[in-house]
């Protein structure tokens, strides 16, 4: 516990990216002229000892399960409080999902259908926890049993906004997680939420925004996220719509358009395939197997098709014209985490492609 508050009562003085990387680099030699009589430190270890009394953990820029990727944001977190399963930390594909608080029910579908959707895929939706489009899309990722992360703006021991607690006592009973800079007993503060949204990002492999009005807290996640390399996406929505504003706006300044979950599937799927595979692969616990797209099936015998009997499901329907996801599915009879899946991995096996308007092709 010593060397952790030390560590954290230093670094909170180096809070760039370089400052904190220094301070790694010569906290040993440092660490000894921390007065661990002083207030500040009296006061930081009385609030990690509260974290742990209450089951919640934490974890500091030197602990190794720290994030990678959040160690070359601008600003890193010095520490994090963590509550639920820290193993999600290291999940290989995540992608963050945001919007609008006041969502409409067009908004509220389409964030639950996309989790649904990733999550379908072993892909570890991020969010924010606020009520309205982050709300919808943890509950569309539990539909699946899906990985959640949340990251909160509040303390980690702060349920904001209340009518979430039950959302996030689920939530973390089935193996999810929430993370927070902030320090216990700490209420939502207007000026920390924006804050939070670069961890959030930094973490994800993209940022979607669902529904966002002109001036919409999410619009940061979409700035964050374009200054930290991730592909941003957006929903369109209905021009008069004031929901839809920002998110128009984004997609007129360049942003990918998501008209579905499938959208941000496979933008990941080409420009990261080796993290897709590595999510397949990928289990809450913390235990990684031998993904299925690295497994090689036995040789074929001779008159024998090389493919799965799932796979010459999908090909047969292809080849009497069935070509949406839906005609697919209605011909297959497969559920639809089953057929994501098998289509997706169709796609990387070269059998199959997308094509205009999102139809299925053979190659």
């Amino acid at each position: 516990m010593e060397r952790r508050v030390q560590w954290i009562l230093l670094a909170t003085k180096n809070k760039t990216c370089k400052k904190m990387r220094e301070a790694a680099k010569n906290f040993e030699s440092k660490r000894k002229s921390v007065d661990m009589t002083s207030p500040e430190a009296l006061s930081l270890m009385d609030n990690l000892e509260r974290a742990l009394l209450k089951g919640y953990s934490f974890i500091t820029y030197l602990d190794e399960v720290y994030p990678e990727e959040l160690r070359n944001i601008a600003y890193p977190p010095p520490y994090l409080f963590v509550r639920g399963n820290l193993n999600l930390l290291a999940h290989p594909l995540k992608a963050a999902i945001v919007g609008s608080r006041e969502a409409t029910p067009y908004g509220l579908n389409t964030a639950a259908d996309f989790a649904h959707t990733l999550a379908a895929s072993n892909v570890c939706i991020v969010t924010g926890g606020a009520r309205g489009i982050d709300a919808a899309a943890i509950r569309g990722a539990l539909r699946h049993k899906g990985n959640i992360i949340v990251v909160a703006g509040t303390g980690i021991d702060v349920d904001y906004p209340p009518e979430n607690a039950e959302l996030f006592y689920t939530m973390c009973e089935k193996g999810g997680l929430i993370v927070s800079e902030f320090p216990m007993g700490m209420g939502p503060l207007g000026r920390n939420f924006p804050v939070r949204n670069r961890i959030m990002t930094a973490i994800s492999e993209s940022v979607t925004i669902v529904e966002a009005a002109e001036k919409s807290g999410a619009l940061i996640s979409a700035s964050y996220g374009a200054e930290q390399g991730k592909s941003v996406f957006a929903v369109p929505g209905n021009i008069d719509s004031p929901n839809s504003v920002g998110t128009n706006a984004l997609l007129r300044d360049g942003a990918l358009m998501a008209t579905s979950g499938r959208d941000i599937l496979y933008e990941m799927m080409e420009r990261v395939p080796e993290k897709f595979r590595a999510a397949q692969g990928f289990e809450p616990e913390g235990v990684r197997h031998t993904p299925v797209f690295n497994q090689r099936a036995a040789a074929p015998k001779e008159n024998e098709s090389c493919l799965s009997p799932y796979e010459n499901m999908v090909v047969n329907a292809l080849k009497t014209g069935k070509s949406t996801y839906e005609e697919i599915m209605d011909f297959t009879n497969l559920e639809a985490k089953k057929l994501t899946s098998l289509l997706t991995i169709m796609e990387i096996k070269g059998i199959i492609k997308l094509a205009f308007n999102n139809r299925y092709k053979l190659n």
